[in-house]
């Protein structure tokens, strides 16, 4: 069964879908395997989040990519007080990314070691009304925590998982990023031909997810 088709299983049933670890009882209930809690989960907050994110002005949103996308034999940038500061070289993904976004308006891009540093972006920049939406770009255990804790901060968050995991040479479908970064947007957007990766490649259930 496909993960859409298990979403509409559970909230036709009326499961508590709210927390990642609610997500994994129900999930147990209807036979169907615990490993996909994290997948489901950010794609439940995603659909449930996507008309608060479109709100927020491009400005006020923050972008969090992880350093893993970089081409690390090859990367020039170096390591500033909220990251690595591409110089959008063309050797990997990073640069793609952010030269699109920045055409869209958003100002805020952090290329990030890991989640301590998020933490102290989110912990100075959201008191100041700086950072009023997120999206990230993780594996999925990571952006199930990120969407647990910036839920409690009632920042909206827009996740993408990366194709492929890991500490390095990671993959992420670049053209879900750019969509991301379109929404609320009146930009049109010419239609999907094939994934595009560098180093590679949806309310009801609202009132349940929310908290």
């Amino acid at each position: 069964m496909g993960i859409e088709n298990i979403i509409a299983k559970l909230a036709s049933l009326g499961a508590d879908l709210s927390t990642r670890n609610a997500v994994k009882v129900a999930l147990s209930l209807i036979s169907e395997d615990e490993e996909l809690t994290d997948q489901i989960y950010v794609e439940i907050k995603n659909k449930a989040y996507k008309e608060d994110f479109a709100k927020v002005p491009v400005e006020k949103r923050a972008v969090f990519i992880p350093q893993c996308l970089r081409n690390v034999k090859e990367c020039p940038a170096g390591f500033g007080e909220y990251g690595w500061e591409c110089t959008k070289c063309g050797k990997c993904a990073i640069g793609d990314i952010i030269e699109h976004g920045e055409k869209l308006g958003y100002r805020q891009f952090y290329v990030v070691p890991g989640g301590s540093l998020v933490k102290k972006i989110l912990k100075e920049k959201v008191p100041k009304g700086e950072i009023k939406a997120a999206l990230g770009i993780a594996c999925w255990p990571e952006l199930a925590e990120a969407g647990e804790k910036l839920s409690m901060l009632k920042i909206p968050l827009q996740a993408v998982p990366l194709l492929r995991a890991g500490c390095i040479d990671t993959l992420v479908d670049v053209e879900r990023v750019k969509e991301a970064l379109e929404t609320g947007l009146e930009q049109k957007r010419k239609p999907r031909i094939q994934p595009r990766t560098h180093s590679r490649r949806h309310n009801r259930i609202k009132k349940k997810v929310r908290r």
